[in-house]
């Protein structure tokens, strides 16, 4: 007795099945079955870094762009998990670099969400948006910082992301580690430079967010950055001082030279005078 003929719907779960697990073949024999080619399989595959399933996918028409109910793309999903070869595959393609779930997340922010430092290397290489921003308003390093991922914000700072920007509700990146408590994360933005009396929308300023029993991990770099603006401090000072050194000098050097050309006015005046004397004698 034959095989009772396969529905749509049965042949879009089973295509489903095979992308998420990377059967390249069985992908390819429904395909060749006419089970319908949306967006989910392409994104299971991608999601999964099965590439040569996602090669199959698009070579047979899937939807590059397409998205979920929650507005990911294949890219989207990719970038997300961290699958490196998936995401270049896509770009190869023409996926949309900057393409943004419905919360306004593009591909470097989930990369960087998940702590995926090899994808944010390549988004970045590709020439993602280092400071685009989710609908929230904040970006790859806000979120990287929130989330304790330290290597990815390294990473983000190393490319040149703007350590003071700010979100919706004020918070910078270290604002937000200390929200949540991310101390490792919060040490690496204090070491780069990160302003620690920055306050967000509630004029709280990250200390007024650090747990007391995160405080003693951060002495340290408390410390130092207090020693460092107490060397600034010194160093402006000095500067001021020797500014103003270079300026009396000048003062004193331009009052030099005024009373020189008055002295040598009154002389050639007296030696006038002194010639039309001897005139007269």
């Amino acid at each position: 007795m034959a095989a009772a003929a396969m529905s749509d719907a049965d042949m879009g779960k089973a295509l489903w099945d095979a992308a998420e697990a990377g059967k390249t073949g069985e992908v390819t024999r429904l395909l060749e079955a006419g089970a319908p080619s949306g967006h989910t399989p392409l994104m299971r595959a991608a999601a999964n870094g099965h590439v040569e399933s996602m090669r199959v996918l698009l070579d047979r028409g899937a939807d590059l762009e397409a998205k979920d109910k929650d507005g990911y793309t294949a890219l989207l999903w990719a970038a997300y998990s961290g699958k490196v070869e998936a995401v270049a595959l896509l770009l190869d393609r023409g996926a949309d670099l900057e393409a943004k779930d419905k919360d306004g997340y593009t591909a470097l922010i989930w990369a960087a969400r998940s702590g995926k430092v090899e994808a944010v290397a390549l988004l970045l290489d590709r020439g993602a948006d280092l400071e685009a921003k989710d609908n929230d308003g904040n970006t790859a390093l806000i979120v990287a910082a929130g989330n304790g991922k330290v290597e990815a914000v390294a990473l983000l700072l190393d490319r040149g992301a703007d350590l003071e920007a700010k979100n919706n509700d004020g918070y910078t990146a270290l604002l937000r580690a200390a929200r949540w408590g991310k101390v490792e994360a919060m040490a690496l933005l204090l070491d780069r430079g990160a302003d620690l009396e920055a306050k967000d929308n509630e004029g709280k300023a990250a200390m007024d967010w650090v747990k007391a029993e995160h405080l003693k991990a951060l002495v340290p770099q408390i410390k130092e950055r207090e020693r460092s603006s107490g060397e600034r401090a010194r160093c402006a000072e000095a500067l001021a001082a020797k500014q103003a050194e270079m300026d009396a000098q000048a003062d004193a050097a331009q009052a030099y030279r005024t009373a020189t050309v008055a002295a040598m006015a009154a002389l050639e005046a007296r030696v006038k005078q002194l010639e039309d004397l001897a005139q007269l004698l």
